[in-house]
């Protein structure tokens, strides 16, 4: 085994060894903001995933409801409560699409359940 040793003098080893502990210590900090990093980013993916099943099962819930809700005629239906006058529709009405009626008298229900709120 013909191996050479060499051996190189450190001038001020007290303070090389410093430097390197400091160091040390600044790779462990950085390791411990990585770690204290990849646990909020899976705490993360764990409630958008919560959150994804819980609108899922909303969505769900509000399909069941709504097929078990009475089918209400929009002529006759519910009636405005008495704070908000009825305004007259004109001959036009009649002429409309379902989807128009529909829509408006989802933003009627959506205008009396804030006023509820």
């Amino acid at each position: 085994m013909d191996e050479t040793l060499f051996f190189v003098g450190v001038k001020d080893h007290v303070e090389v060894r410093k430097e390197l502990l400091i160091s040390s210590k600044n790779v462990l900090n950085s390791l411990k903001r990585y770690e204290m990093f990849m646990q909020v980013k899976e705490e993360k993916a764990r409630v958008e995933n919560e959150l994804q099943r819980v609108f899922d099962e909303l969505l769900l819930l509000n399909k069941k409801l709504r097929n078990h809700l009475p089918k209400v005629p929009i002529k006759g239906g519910v009636e405005d409560s008495p704070q908000q006058p009825r305004k007259e529709e004109p001959e036009k009405s009649s002429q409309k699409g379902n989807r128009d009626i529909l829509e408006e008298e989802l933003t009627r229900v959506e205008k009396r359940l804030s006023s509820l709120e």
